[in-house]
């Protein structure tokens, strides 16, 4: 499946430090003004909040632990301005057209946010005693600590804690499941051109993409892997992991390559975005295996191309 966006959703205007962000209801049924009323909905609230962690097993020696975990086992931790955006569905009211306040919403997700904002996770909070805290393990707790607290009708639907702008960890409420992603970035050229149509035909449909010359882009990827959380490492798969074999293949088959003229793949077909997310779709399947859950490519801060399930951001 295949999907187009176009200027994705922002929030510039709340970017300031400790600041909340509210996001759209999206729609699922019908909407006022077109025959119904809108019956079900979801909505995302967006928190920030500052704390160090630190990533160690005490079963392992220390060798062990550095080659998991890299520079993140220092004793003193390291640090994150995090992101979290919680998304929450219900039936709307018909009363006051919301699936809940916001207000509610607020002093609700606030409360626990709060316990995280300036701790170190590892010792200020019960919940990381024993377990690491990982992206994967803080977006499971952050679940399990807000879903008791939410009005009746309300769910969570899914919990996603950014760590980097380029890292994020995703909770739908699966016990011992969640996502993990990681963007990455790549540079390529490419010249839009069909072989089963003529000259003429391939400028009408490609426009200025037809240039023979080519054009280029700085590829923006998003890979997403879905897997249980290993009970030891509280990870699904360990970063570096990911990056390696991420980097490498796109290092290997695009990076600083003419995209219709140097890779195979497009010998009998254009060398759209359609046509390159598949590609990377059925590369990464290969590395990644049935894990592979999402891949989100961005081709200009207009468009962006999505397989597996949507990135609804």
């Amino acid at each position: 499946m295949f999907l187009m966006n176009h200027n994705s959703r922002n929030c510039k205007s709340q970017r300031s430090k400790g600041s909340t962000c509210d996001r759209a209801i999206i729609p699922t049924g019908p909407l006022a003004g077109s025959g119904g009323a809108m019956s079900f909905g979801y909505i995302t609230r967006r928190f920030r909040f500052c704390a160090s962690h630190r990533y160690w097993v005490s079963g392992w020696d220390e060798e062990q632990n550095q080659a998991v975990f890299g520079s993140r086992t220092s004793k003193y931790g390291h640090g994150h301005n995090y992101t979290l955006d919680v998304t929450l569905k219900g039936d709307v009211n018909p009363i006051t057209g919301m699936v809940i306040n916001l207000s509610e919403v607020k002093k609700i997700i606030g409360a626990v946010v709060s316990r995280f904002d300036h701790a170190f996770l590892n010792v200020d909070l019960p919940y990381f005693h024993k377990i690491q805290p990982t992206a994967e393990n803080v977006a499971r707790i952050f679940w399990q600590l807000i879903e008791p607290d939410l009005p009746e009708g309300v769910f969570l639907h899914r919990v996603r804690l950014y760590t980097t702008e380029s890292v994020f960890a995703e909770y739908f409420g699966s016990e011992d499941e969640a996502v993990f992603s990681k963007r990455f970035v790549f540079s390529a050229t490419h010249r839009l051109n069909s072989d089963k149509l003529k000259d003429e035909e391939n400028r009408i449909v490609y426009g200025k993409c037809n240039n023979k010359h080519g054009h280029g882009h700085n590829y923006a990827v998003i890979v997403s892997v879905r897997k249980p959380i290993d009970s030891v490492t509280g990870m699904t798969i360990p970063l570096k992991v990911l990056e390696e074999k991420v980097r490498n293949f796109l290092k290997t088959e695009l990076q600083g390559k003419r995209l219709d003229m140097e890779v195979p793949y497009f010998s009998d077909k254009p060398a759209t975005s359609e046509n390159l997310i598949a590609f990377i779709h059925a590369g990464l399947e290969q590395e990644l295996g049935p894990f592979l859950y999402r891949i989100k490519l961005k081709e200009t801060d207009n468009n962006f191309f999505e397989t597996g399930e949507l990135f609804d951001e």
